[in-house]
């Protein structure tokens, strides 16, 4: 199974496997997706973060487009460095942007539904079983005491920072 970014991997984590539905209020989904894109940066070396700041170490553009686009945020917007103040800025609109990376990976489709008295968009997964793998893949890992590497590492951490172990560790 071919590996997905880390906030592809939290999105799917958080949305039920078979309609798309968030299992998380949208404001701990979105600051637990903004995260997840920086932590993507961290990973690739292209930010460092030290008492609650962020600092762009380089900015030569990573291939991923959403990731091109925050680091090219945070490098135009260098008086802003407290990473508060990029979560929640990157919180507002994070849910969407990662939703259509993953519709144009193919991993999920846009469906409209209905929610009480609006209608919104989910993304529904195209693949049932590639949607539970992030989750599953980190629940045998830990279940097991297996070692993580700094990619599943980062997602546990996201994972149960917004809520999401009583879904990721089911029945244990």
């Amino acid at each position: 199974m071919a590996a997905l970014l880390l906030a592809d991997d939290l999105f799917l984590c958080s949305c039920d496997d078979s309609t798309g539905r968030s299992r998380l209020s949208e404001r701990a989904t979105g600051l637990g997706l903004a995260s997840a894109v920086i932590g993507e940066l961290l990973l690739l070396d292209k930010v460092g973060i030290q008492h609650g700041e962020i600092t762009v170490l380089d900015d030569h553009p990573p291939s991923d487009p959403l990731a091109h686009s925050v680091l090219d945020q945070l490098h135009r917007e260098r008086d802003v460095r407290a990473v508060r103040a990029w979560l929640r800025y990157l919180s507002r609109d994070v849910h969407e942007l990662v939703g259509q990376r993953l519709v144009r990976s193919g991993h999920v489709r846009p469906v409209r539904a209905r929610w009480r008295i609006r209608a919104r968009v989910v993304y529904q997964p195209v693949d049932v079983n590639a949607a539970a793998w992030p989750a599953a893949r980190l629940a045998t890992r830990l279940i097991g005491r297996q070692p993580l590497d700094d990619h599943d590492l980062l997602l546990a951490g996201l994972a149960l920072a917004i809520g999401l172990e009583p879904h990721i560790l089911i029945d244990t």
